[in-house]
């Protein structure tokens, strides 16, 4: 055997075995999986995407020029049997044509990467003004504040340690770790962070914008591309009226959904569990939803009358004994801390603001900031898997998301549920199974 031959058998042979095992690799590909960036669904995303292509498609090219190169000298100037003294080949230095040559290349390349990034750099920081994306186009409610007809909807996104609060300050609503969104339109998000540095992520609809403390970030969003948007694509002239139903057809096929985003910046303990889901409707579904998510939680006997029910539950609360729902209510009013963190809109004690707002959280099909799933299917609420969640939350969220601050934080759950004081009297299972069944109501 010849010096090196080995060696070119062992390299051989490693190359056979890494092409076989190759299209295993692709097995854990998800390329329109929930926080698929290779399946854009908005004009923002599908910027940064193209703007990905090309620069994977210049460096394969640098990869096949150069391995090419490399491939071809090893295999030209190989030591073959009979030839053990093969000649080094004649060095060469100082060849002004190929160094130039070389930087000339590799600022061409970089020209071709530099040119779009800075064009969608431009386009990322400049919010469209488009007038069928003001809310006075598309929004017909009652709620909207007065001159902001000529606005696009605005939604100020807050992170804290670890979940979402998505306010809607034209329209006077917030909701925890879930927002909504009309298909089409412009979006506005103002980002800020009540603690850490948080980052949101929304893969499929737009790119990554940090939330800094003391600082107010901003960034747009836009799920779908808008009617004239769509019919360009089609190579339609814009403004033709005539294409409404084929339009309706796309965003039913393609953009009414469920997305998923998530904090990208390692923001503590629970970093990883700090998801949250953005729903993308109809703008006739998105005013409907305002409405609903406009009204007050209802008494906890189903009437509209808090103030009769706490006097009657606070004055005699056996009278509410055989009823889990107005028991639930009552321990969630009193014997748990929640009132002290959590806000639920008609209840006259219920005014926190350190936690998400539960006036509705029995129409959310998460809980946890997106952590415990409990839709179904077909997009609605599994009731069934949303009560288990909602014990297995509040009994024992310390072991579903470490450091949160609803168990570990100041007068939190683990002084009631695991007190130090062995005369202490605990939240229980069944009660904390009874405080979920009255927040199951909450839709």
């Amino acid at each position: 055997m010849f010096p090196g031959q080995n060696s070119l058998r062992i390299v051989s042979k490693f190359f056979a075995l890494f092409t076989l095992a190759l299209p295993l690799l692709f097995t854990g590909c998800a390329w329109t999986g929930r926080t698929s960036t290779l399946d854009p669904k908005g004009p923002i995303a599908q910027i940064q995407f193209d703007l990905f292509m090309i620069t994977v498609y210049v460096c394969v090219f640098l990869f096949v020029v150069v391995g090419g190169a490399f491939l071809y000298v090893v295999w030209k100037y190989r030591e073959r049997p009979g030839q053990p003294e093969t000649p080094i080949p004649q060095n060469s230095h100082g060849n002004p044509l190929i160094e130039i040559g070389l930087i000339a290349s590799s600022v061409f390349m970089l020209v071709i990467i530099a040119v779009p990034t800075v064009q969608a750099i431009w386009i990322t920081h400049d919010m469209p003004d488009r007038p069928d994306s003001h809310l006075g186009a598309y929004y017909g409610g009652e709620f909207l504040s007065p001159g902001e007809e000529e606005e696009v909807l605005t939604i100020r996104a807050e992170g804290y340690q670890w979940w979402w609060a998505f306010e809607y300050p034209q329209l006077g609503l917030t909701t925890g770790n879930e927002f909504v969104i009309p298909a089409g339109k412009v979006v506005r998000l103002e980002l800020r962070s009540k603690d850490v540095i948080h980052s949101f992520w929304l893969p499929k609809i737009a790119g990554k914008v940090d939330l800094i403390p003391g600082r107010n970030n901003w960034m747009w969003i836009q799920a779908g591309n808008s009617y004239n948007e769509w019919l360009l694509d089609q190579g339609l002239p814009p403004m033709q009226e005539g294409h409404r139903a084929e339009y309706e057809n796309y965003l039913e096929a393609e953009v009414y959904d469920m997305y998923y985003g998530q904090c990208a910046e390692f923001c503590g303990d629970s970093h990883a569990y700090m998801l949250f889901r953005t729903k993308v409707v109809s703008p006739e579904e998105f005013e409907a939803w305002v409405a609903e998510q406009k009204q007050p939680a209802p008494a906890p006997d189903g009437g509209g009358d808090w103030g009769a029910w706490f006097a009657r539950a606070l004055g005699d609360p056996s009278s509410l004994a055989g009823d889990p729902i107005q028991e639930g209510a009552y321990l969630y009013h009193t014997k748990g801390t929640c009132i002290q963190c959590h806000k639920v809109e008609g209840s006259p004690s219920s005014n926190g603001v350190l936690g998400p707002d539960l006036t509705k959280v029995g129409s959310r099909t998460s809980l946890a900031a997106g952590w415990m799933d409990h839709m179904s299917a077909d997009g609605g609420i599994n009731a069934g898997k949303q009560y288990e969640n909602l014990v297995d939350w509040i009994y024992a969220s310390q072991d579903i998301k470490p450091g949160n601050l609803m168990y570990y934080g100041d007068n939190a759950l683990q002084h009631i549920i695991n007190p130090e004081d062995p005369d202490a009297n605990p939240l229980t299972r069944e009660e904390v199974a009874k405080i979920a069944t009255w927040l199951q109501t909450l839709q």
